[in-house]
């Protein structure tokens, strides 16, 4: 009887990191797939006038906010412009993914023109997601505690 409860308590384990396993997803972003969702936002949209795009979030109740921004979008080492990657789910699918709480929006003005901080600590830049994929962009940062978000930033993103 101890043999069989062993056996099948084995089994049980067995089979439950073999579901737990089966179920991990890597966190690892398709590159691949953002790229070819450009692409067909580059072919079927119009000229792209916009210089950034725009992401805010409410950060506390005392009306502060935390943000990102991104501009000088490269395709193959091509410019393009922000709405393409707006119009992708990381990007905010096209403001689909606006709530009361986070935006997204594209704008006319670059990052720097926003009042993101460039180049010190607080607020540096940074290429993203990696210089050797064939999409590549800025990032600039700001929040309550180091570099705050300027009004021009936040009234940008929808605010």
């Amino acid at each position: 009887m101890k043999i069989k409860l062993t056996f099948m308590t084995r089994i049980i384990l067995t089979l439950s990191l073999s579901l737990f396993l089966l179920n991990c997803q890597s966190k690892e972003q398709d590159r691949e797939g953002i790229s070819s969702l450009i692409i067909n936002n580059i072919l079927n949209g119009g000229v792209d006038r916009n210089k950034s795009l725009v992401i805010m979030e409410v950060a506390d109740l005392g009306g502060s906010y935390t943000g990102n921004c991104y501009d000088t979008f490269q395709l193959n080492g091509g410019n393009i412009g922000p709405t393409s990657y707006f119009n992708t789910p990381p990007g905010g699918a096209g403001g689909l993914l606006n709530t009361n709480i986070k935006k997204y929006n594209v704008s006319t003005s670059s990052c720097t023109d926003l009042g993101f901080a460039s180049g010190t600590n607080f607020g540096s830049t940074s290429q993203r997601p990696n210089s050797n994929d064939g999409f590549t962009f800025k990032v600039y940062t700001c929040d309550p505690n180091n570099n705050p978000c300027s009004r021009s930033a936040i009234t940008a993103s929808g605010f």
